[in-house]
């Protein structure tokens, strides 16, 4: 995140060519040069299922380790994983646009990454009301336009544009309508241009990824306290009390 952040203030956003799966293809090339084995489409939902290995790494939320080797922690370090908390939802909307975005300003057609929210106290009332369990009118939404950095992803005249905005976790709300409006609050005629449009509810993100639990693709709150107890507060909160997990 450091580097991201970095990068962001830099250079802009970081966008790879031909989209973010052109990651995960590198990192899978990379683990079988060096003689990796990548074994997907088999759930692993107890620890006599995971092969014989020095060492175990989980990229995964906590729920899933303590779910996994629930015979195994000792009852202390279950109890605190168990109170470890979801954070925010997210409900995501992924557009096909006949058209650059007409945004008011026209240097923002130039911006990979837009968060659109309007004021500083605009922002702050609305995700107080997300974290109060409510859906505001007009919520922080965050805008991708990939083709400002990757032209790749054209198809003719068609261009692809994802948004996306705070819910309460788990929601099952279709946010098409609040965040067009929203998009359009900024730039007008953006309704006009949409050719197609596909949302996905935050209780649907875990179809996913098992880790965004209710919509919440941080895998727990983003507090100040848990972001130095995440999941629990010790000098190393990401080593278990296994041998080699």
């Amino acid at each position: 995140m450091l580097l991201l952040g970095s990068a962001a203030h830099t250079v802009g956003w970081p966008i790879p060519t031909g989209g973010s799966q052109a990651i995960t293809h590198a990192l899978i090339a990379d683990l079988r040069a060096h003689g990796g084995h990548l074994d997907c489409d088999r759930r692993v939902t107890d620890w006599r299922l995971l092969p014989p290995a020095r060492a175990y790494l989980f990229d995964t939320s906590p729920w899933t380790l303590a779910r996994i080797f629930s015979t195994r922690l000792p009852g202390r370090y279950r109890r605190a994983l168990g109170r470890y908390r979801p954070g925010l939802g997210i409900a995501k909307v992924d557009f096909v646009l006949g058209a650059a975005v007409p945004w008011e300003d026209p240097r923002v057609q130039q911006a990979g990454t837009v968060h659109c929210g309007g004021t500083r106290a605009e922002i702050t009332a609305a995700e107080t009301a997300i974290a109060a369990g409510h859906l505001p009118p007009r919520p922080l939404v965050l805008v991708s336009q990939p083709t400002v950095a990757d032209p790749t992803r054209f198809n003719r005249d068609l261009r692809p544009l994802w948004a996306y905005t705070h819910v309460p976790n788990g929601s099952e709300a279709d946010v098409t309508e609040t965040i067009t409006a929203q998009i359009e609050r900024f730039a007008p005629g953006f309704r006009d241009i949409i050719v197609a449009s596909r949302a996905t509810a935050a209780a649907r993100l875990s179809n996913h990824d098992l880790n965004y639990r209710g919509g919440d693709i941080a895998a727990g709150q983003v507090s100040m306290y848990r972001m130095i107890a995440r999941p629990t507060p010790t000098w190393n909160p990401y080593r278990t009390p296994l041998d080699g997990v």
